[in-house]
């Protein structure tokens, strides 16, 4: 049960991205939530254990599965650092940039092949009596591990310089990431206490590992999509006020142009940002009340308090329009 509520989290932060990825028509947070949640389907019992029976009952399934949460995790990692630091890791090679990930996939494959052969269980312990087993199982939690410290690193450091909804969606992130870390420790611990028996005090045998990876799935979550979803509000607002705005200073530009020569005012151009053309009606109003003078004004003094309001809206000096 827990792991369809990991999925459908997933899946709803995935339905979450969607505007973006049309907008970008590529998205690191959707492509991690789409990996991560057909992942978690996988782990169900329910899910598990008739499609690897399809496959040929060999387990593939766990391969396939513990592949796609780490493809899922280092595109969070990818997601958070585009996001905070995109300067990170820019002049390295391609190769360089992914070699915790394909080192990784390539050693669990290869732990999973020598691990010998196995019969179709979702419970995966019963194997990691064999060494290689466990070095399989080790690859996925020692890979979270270290995902997930990196990330929490990255939030904590540039939360103090974000909005106040970056700095929310952030936090959010990096809590669930130190709760994932805590976790997949825990996990690290109980494996290598199979083979190494001094760590058998260390683990603890009803640690609630479901309960707080799902917890952890729904802070980062929802960290990552509080500030889409702030993004989102604040360009309605900008549209909105660009529109409304436009509007308002075309009537006044209008009146301008019926107090000055044409040659004073340049080319429209429909094609431009709408705050190139705010920009260029205000410096032509400013213009045209220059050209008439003191005497002969035609701004009311409402009128010219809003373009006041305007300009420092579009951070233009007064004195330089």
């Amino acid at each position: 049960m827990t792991q369809f509520l990991m999925a459908a989290a997933l899946f709803l932060l995935a339905g979450a991205r969607i505007p973006a990825l049309l907008r970008n028509r590529t998205d690191l947070v959707f492509t991690c939530a789409v990996y991560g949640a057909m992942g978690s389907l996988l782990m169900s019992p329910v899910v598990y254990v008739p499609v690897d029976t399809a496959l040929g009952g060999m387990n593939l399934v766990k391969l396939v599965l513990n592949s796609l949460m780490i493809i899922s995790l280092w595109y969070l990692r990818l997601a958070a650092f585009a996001a905070i630091a995109p300067e990170t890791g820019g002049r390295r090679s391609w190769w360089t940039r992914t070699l915790p990930l394909t080192l990784t996939l390539t050693l669990q494959t290869a732990f999973f092949l020598l691990t010998g052969p196995t019969v179709t269980t979702p419970a995966w312990g019963i194997y990691e009596n064999r060494f290689p087993a466990l070095l399989f199982s080790l690859m996925l939690t020692l890979f979270i591990c270290s995902m997930s410290a990196e990330i929490a690193v990255i939030c904590f450091r540039y939360v103090p310089r974000m909005s106040r909804s970056f700095r929310i969606g952030f936090s959010m992130l990096g809590a669930g990431c130190i709760m994932g870390f805590l976790v997949m420790a825990q996990m690290c611990l109980s494996l290598l206490a199979r083979h190494l028996t001094f760590l058998a005090i260390l683990v603890r045998p009803d640690f609630p590992y479901h309960q707080l990876e799902l917890v952890a799935t729904v802070l980062a979550g929802a960290g990552l999509t509080i500030p889409a979803v702030a993004g989102r509000a604040a360009r309605k607002n900008l549209h909105r006020w660009n529109t409304q705005t436009h509007a308002r200073v075309e009537s006044i530009w209008a009146k301008a142009l019926q107090s000055t020569s044409p040659d004073r005012t340049l080319e429209a151009d429909p094609q431009a940002p709408v705050q190139d053309r705010l920009h260029r009606m205000v410096v032509e109003i400013r213009d045209a009340e220059l050209a008439a003078g003191t005497s002969a004004t035609f701004l009311t003094a409402e009128e010219r308090s809003y373009l006041l309001s305007v300009e420092a809206k579009l951070h233009v000096s007064p004195a330089l329009a």
